[in-house]
């Protein structure tokens, strides 16, 4: 597999890269105090994240902002009681230097563990605005691609809602149904084989209970935190983890990492989870006392200076099916899971501005290539 990589940038991908992004995401507690925002708000609003957090959301949208015309008062985000992503609310936004501009917002609804959030998907309605319509009413070239990303915020705030609904009122079923099991345990303890699918229920609990979070957490906003991190030792010490358990049957892996990739300036955490998704991966398909190489070199990348990685097994490949669909969020071949495992890791490795892309090798395996651009320190969100 040669250059899987090169199409893709050609194609467009690198415009992901601009501030020309359609939307912006603030997130704000349930009273509309600003909790966390990402890279595109503090660009348009011209403030840093530090500067915002714990203001109410009024100092970027104003008291004087008003409701379109389908609203019947004027409103301010902070007095949303209750979010509802049908609505659309066309409101003045304020820049920190006072200037002003149009705006569309949306407000969904999060449950998380510090209590209800707001998530508001802004759309800078200014003229000749990439991805929105122009005075004449059409959309600019870029319209289709800045659409596109826009939908997929929505849907998958959407998601997140739907979700983050689901788990907080399924919590309470769960723990109730745990409590019920430690009750019944206690009245069995001496009927050991009874005992035992008393725990396997426990296992299908947690699994659903699991099952909830990572499907939340594919759908929640990605806020990076950028550090400087050595690659191969980060590879390594996830690949000991992951094979602690397997003693002598465990594959071997070989690691080759050029200078550059041992101060690569990326989410330590999100990329660690990217490492974790491909190697478990390539352990699964590898025999024992198989073979993994991880490959870490400087690279150009459409130009501009990158890092290129390639993991590789020396199992049996995958079926034509599974090359096209792996990175297909819910899709899996396993009988446990989500199948959100690689779809997640597209998503943090978009976050970086980067790409990630499997397939057959040639002389056996799977390969899968990630390129990261180096020349990107500032902190990034996708929805």
């Amino acid at each position: 597999m040669q250059n899987l990589t090169k199409p893709l940038w050609d194609n467009g991908f690198s415009n992901l890269q601009s501030d020309s992004s359609p939307t912006a995401i603030v997130m704000t507690d349930s009273h509309g105090t600003i909790e966390a925002l990402d890279h595109v708000a503090e660009s348009w609003f011209g403030y840093e994240e530090n500067e915002l957090l714990g203001n109410s959301i009024d100092v970027i949208f104003p008291t004087s902002a008003t409701s379109d015309d389908t609203a019947h008062s004027v409103c301010t985000l902070s007095q949303l009681g209750v979010a509802d992503p049908k609505q659309c609310w066309l409101l003045q936004a304020c820049r920190k230097d006072g200037s002003t501009f149009p705006t569309q917002v949306t407000v969904n609804s999060l449950v998380t563990t510090s209590g209800d959030s707001r998530l508001a998907n802004v759309i800078d309605l200014s003229p000749r605005t990439p991805g929105i319509r122009d005075m004449a009413g059409e959309y600019s070239d870029q319209g289709g691609l800045h659409q596109e990303r826009w939908i997929q915020r929505e849907r998958l705030a959407a998601v997140m809602q739907m979700v983050s609904g689901l788990s907080h009122e399924s919590r309470n079923a769960l723990q109730r149904a745990q409590s019920c099991l430690d009750l019944l345990q206690l009245d069995l303890a001496d009927q050991t084989d009874l005992v035992a699918l008393t725990d396997q229920i426990r296992d299908a609990l947690k699994d659903i209970h699991r099952n909830y979070e990572e499907v939340k957490s594919y759908a929640a906003p990605i806020m990076l935190k950028r550090t400087v991190v050595d690659l191969g030792k980060l590879c390594q010490s996830t690949f000991d983890e992951l094979t602690a358990s397997l003693g002598e049957h465990s594959p071997q892996l070989t690691v080759r990492c050029d200078a550059t990739c041992e101060s690569v300036k990326l989410d330590a955490d999100r990329m660690g989870d990217v490492i974790r998704h491909v190697l478990e991966n390539a352990i699964h398909a590898s025999q024992p006392e198989g073979v993994i190489d991880f490959i870490c070199n400087f690279s150009s990348i459409a130009g501009a200076p990158g890092i290129e990685i390639h993991v590789r097994d020396h199992g049996e490949g995958v079926t034509e099916e599974v090359e096209v669909r792996m990175f297909e969020p819910f899709f899996t071949t396993k009988l446990q899971g989500t199948g959100l495992g690689l779809a997640v890791c597209r998503r943090n490795i978009q976050a970086h501005h980067g790409i990630i892309e499997a397939a057959n090798h040639p002389e056996g395996g799977v390969l899968v290539e990630i390129s990261l651009p180096t020349d990107t320190v500032v902190d990034t969100t996708l929805p």
